[in-house]
């Protein structure tokens, strides 16, 4: 029988064996999770026409989806954006340089459509793994700035949607295992079911819930059953982006055939303080993150703001 050789650290290092920092193997995703989880064929309506400044325009129904014919009829403005190098973390090279927008209204709600280009939807996260995502910015506060509002008092309300949220809602909460399909623990306290227990449905005994943190303590971002993929936020400048906890906003986002359309519905006026109130005209700023290069946080394109009128 051969007998096992053994190395002391200072040994195998010296061989060469171990580098410093340890080379990671690498990782191995479900191929699921970098195609689109629409059928095959599906294809955005496009508009026929491309608008010289951005108009809402009076409809009698608003077309809620992406996929809408209706959309067609509508002008989009393209809107140019610009990798955000202001402020830390910052996005060195864009990898997108326009969107396409149109809103309309039927006189008590608004519909925006924002499209883009992105050659792989990205709705997953992990640590080196990020999220598609575009967001619609209001100021709130007169003269409040593109760069998420400033401090004393130049507030701005956000809608942001998430493609992990949109692939959430569409096929099921994304849990560890649709990374990595055959990864598991082995027991948690409490929980129902077995391995891989399925965030989701095993931990519905209050002692289970020990083992998540976040969601116990509240956290927005740890909602598991999500039932719109966008939420609403305030800011008074870099720093200050905060959770609204009423939301009036819907959204439903499509990517296919090389590009994302998403569509943010909300009324045009409501009760909450924090809300942006839509009046005869105004202006609204944009964000994209493609999270295939890395974009997430402050890494993002932004557009400042572009003005609007409202078609009675």
């Amino acid at each position: 029988m051969t007998k096992p050789v053994r190395f002391s650290a200072a040994a195998a290092f010296t061989l060469g064996l171990f580098a410093w920092p340890p080379a990671m193997p690498p990782i191995a995703h479900a191929a699921e999770t970098r195609t689109a989880w629409l059928p095959s064929g599906t294809l955005i309506p496009l508009p026929a026409k491309q608008a010289d400044a951005l108009r809402i325009t009076k409809t009698a129904k608003l077309p809620v989806s992406p996929l809408d014919k209706d959309w067609t009829a509508v002008p989009a403005l393209r809107v140019a954006v610009q990798p955000q190098q202001m402020t830390a973390p910052s996005l060195a090279k864009a990898s997108i340089s326009a969107l396409e927008v149109q809103a309309v209204t039927d006189g008590k709600a608004v519909a925006w459509r924002l499209t883009w280009e992105d050659p792989f939807p990205d709705g997953n996260v992990e640590t080196s793994r990020f999220s598609d995502a575009v967001a619609l910015e209001f100021p709130v506060s007169k003269d409040a700035a593109a760069t998420m509002g400033h401090p004393d008092g130049g507030r701005v309300q956000i809608l942001y949607w998430k493609a992990l949220w949109q692939k959430d809602k569409d096929v099921g909460f994304q849990d560890v295992q649709a990374l990595h399909p055959n990864v598991y623990s082995d027991l948690y306290w409490f929980a129902s079911g077995g391995a891989p227990y399925p965030m989701a449905t095993a931990f519905k005994d209050t002692r289970s819930q020990a083992w998540l943190i976040a969601q116990s303590a509240g956290n927005p971002m740890a909602v598991v059953g999500r039932a719109q993929p966008v939420e609403e936020l305030t800011a008074e400048g870099w720093g200050t982006l905060t959770h609204q906890p009423d939301s009036a906003t819907t959204a439903a986002g499509v990517w296919a055939a090389g590009r994302w359309s998403v569509v943010f519905t909300r009324p045009l006026m409501t009760g909450d303080s924090l809300d942006y109130q839509f009046q005869s005209s105004g202006q609204v700023a944009f964000a994209v993150w493609q999270g295939g290069t890395g974009n997430t946080g402050g890494r993002k394109h932004w557009a400042d703001w572009s003005t609007f009128e409202v078609q009675k």
